[in-house]
């Protein structure tokens, strides 16, 4: 009883951090907009990027309707998403709007993308609206689109998926019978066959022909990105407004901080010299920066030896070993490595392609490879849950410092809480 006792409490300690960050972020919104500073979604996670939340916090709600009566009035300064009707006014329309929203009646709802291509450094907010309610929607972001609205519990409203998500033995039964609508590339016809309200598409291509195609169908693009640690929150929470399971945003959004903030707080205070030199590769002697592994090297606190570099770029053999990395993590796939991932029966082809890397020709001088640090992990350990593909990055960098973290665990935390399914499969080789 006393241990069931304290995991409450220890539950009730985490839902109070979590408020007063919350709470916290608000005030500073507020305050910046008083001030005339701009809102990125890296400096606010908690923001809710719906027009209609006028005051900028995580909701809307009746203080949004107060805040653009402010507007209206003189009082109070206006924001970008105080034009609820996205109209590009501020007035009583958008009042209407919000009391639409609030009511759950609304005809249509406007959003922010955040639209960041595979070659650019940042990304642009581009907003979008979509008529509502949303009750069918083609999810062509390869697999991540797919599984996010399993995880959502809407898996009757796909009409159409990749040809690659069919391979993701995770949620695979939930998506067996839904029709293909694209494989290297989209099925137009298909796709306007079908009639979705939506297509879901990756926020990294540009799709400004497909949309031009599909307005004049009257279906909708909306681009996201799950896979990013930077967007993540607000892509959610916006996904979860689009499809009114804001309680389910709430919740994959809190996992993905509780799990993120544990990890960035234990390698906040390093010291440059205490961050081990990594090369994150792709294909062989290949680099891509933005990719899951790169970015996890550096959010873990590991010293990226080619983030100089932008794109995919062919590496020189000899300038690996030069730089001499102290840790080797190299991303694959199910197309790569076919015994890897959810349906692998055994470790053997993940183990056996570690063994390659360590007996290419001139890597024995290599410390990643005479201290038996050389990894490799498949992207579908970050598909839309990017806190478990940095738990075991983190896990390998600093055995140490992550004694208590079990990336394993965490995994199966995740599966279990939003698909319902067992952990099984290697994801990761040689887990530590």
């Amino acid at each position: 009883m006393k241990e069931k006792g304290s995991k409450v409490a220890e539950c009730e300690h985490k839902s109070l951090l979590k408020n007063l960050r919350r709470t916290a972020a608000i005030q500073i919104s507020l305050l910046l907009i008083s001030m005339g500073v701009p809102l990125g979604a890296a400096e606010d996670q908690f923001n809710l990027d719906v027009f209609g939340n006028a005051n900028m916090d995580d909701t809307i709600d009746e203080d949004d309707i107060e805040y653009v009566q402010g507007i209206i009035n003189g009082e109070n300064k206006a924001t970008e998403l105080a034009d609820a009707n996205y109209d590009g006014k501020i007035d009583e329309n958008d009042i209407a709007q919000i009391e639409l929203i609030i009511s759950g009646e609304e005809k249509n709802l406007t959003i922010m993308q955040y639209i960041q291509l595979q070659t650019a450094t940042t990304f642009s907010q581009e907003p979008v609206t979509v008529p509502m309610p949303v009750d069918s929607i083609a999810a062509l972001g390869g697999s991540y689109g797919p599984e996010m609205l399993c995880v959502f519990g809407i898996a009757d409203k796909i009409a159409a998926v990749t040809e690659y998500s069919k391979t993701r033995g995770e949620f695979v039964d939930l998506i067996k019978d839904i029709p293909v609508a694209a494989s290297s590339e989209w099925d137009m016809e298909k796709i306007i066959s079908l009639k979705p309200d939506v297509v879901l598409a990756y926020a990294i291509y540009d799709y400004s022909a497909e949309r031009q195609i599909l307005e004049k169908e009257g279906i909708t693009l909306v681009q996201m990105n799950f896979h990013k640690p930077e967007t993540y929150s607000r892509e959610v929470r916006n996904l979860g407004w689009l499809l009114d399971k804001k309680e389910r945003a709430e919740e994959l959004i809190d996992f993905e901080e509780d799990h993120l903030n544990f990890i960035r707080d234990r390698v906040s205070g390093l010291d440059e010299e205490q961050k081990p030199h990594v090369y994150a590769e792709g294909k062989d002697w290949s680099y891509t920066s933005g990719s899951s592994v790169s970015r996890a090297v550096e959010f873990c606190g590991g010293d990226n030896l080619f983030k100089e570099l932008a794109g995919t770029v062919d590496l020189d053999p000899e300038e690996v070993i030069v730089r001499d990395p102290q840790v080797i993590i190299k991303g694959t796939s199910t197309a790569a490595i076919p015994e890897s991932g959810y349906n692998a029966m055994n470790d053997s082809q993940m183990a056996a392609a570690v063994e390659t890397i360590m007996n290419r020709s001139g890597m024995e001088v290599i410390d990643a490879v005479k201290n038996d640090r050389v990894y490799i992990i498949s992207t579908d350990a970050a598909s839309i849950h990017p806190s478990i593909f940095n738990s075991y990055v983190a896990k390998w960098l600093y055995p140490e410092l992550f004694q208590d973290l079990d990336p394993v665990s965490v995994h199966e935390e995740w599966l279990n809480e939003f698909l319902g399914v067992e952990f099984k499969g290697v994801y990761a080789y040689p887990l530590l």
